[in-house]
């Protein structure tokens, strides 16, 4: 393979030719917690909570938001339909928001997931 050809498949992918790594786990984490329906609802609660910094953004871009977390296409299928919307989903994957603070709703159902477990 010659390396323009390299250089051509990389820019041609959903994520450009200078991917960023935490955009994209943004995404791919996102969307396996996204999967089940209680870690859904406590996500939404948390990111419309009053006390989120990010809350007016992601209610601008909630739609988007929840599509590209719904989505069982690939990467380059989800940014072609995002292209068509005047944006990509390197930019929709950068309007997930973070998940932090004290205010986010308890840790049993993480344990339940086992994506926690406490510390002995």
């Amino acid at each position: 393979m010659k390396l323009n050809q390299v250089e051509d498949n990389t820019a041609n992918s959903a994520w450009g030719p200078y991917p960023n790594y935490d955009d994209i786990a943004r995404l791919e984490y996102g969307q396996r917690m996204w999967r089940h329906d209680d870690m859904r609802r406590r996500l939404l609660a948390h990111w419309r909570d009053k006390r989120h910094p990010h809350r007016e953004r992601f209610a601008q871009h909630r739609e988007q938001v929840e599509l590209a977390l719904n989505s069982s296409d690939t990467d380059e299928a989800l940014n072609r339909h995002f292209l068509t919307q005047g944006t990509s989903l390197r930019c929709v994957a950068r309007e997930i928001p973070p998940v932090f603070g004290h205010f986010f709703p308890n840790r049993a159902c993480l344990s339940s997931l086992g994506w926690y477990s406490p510390r002995p």
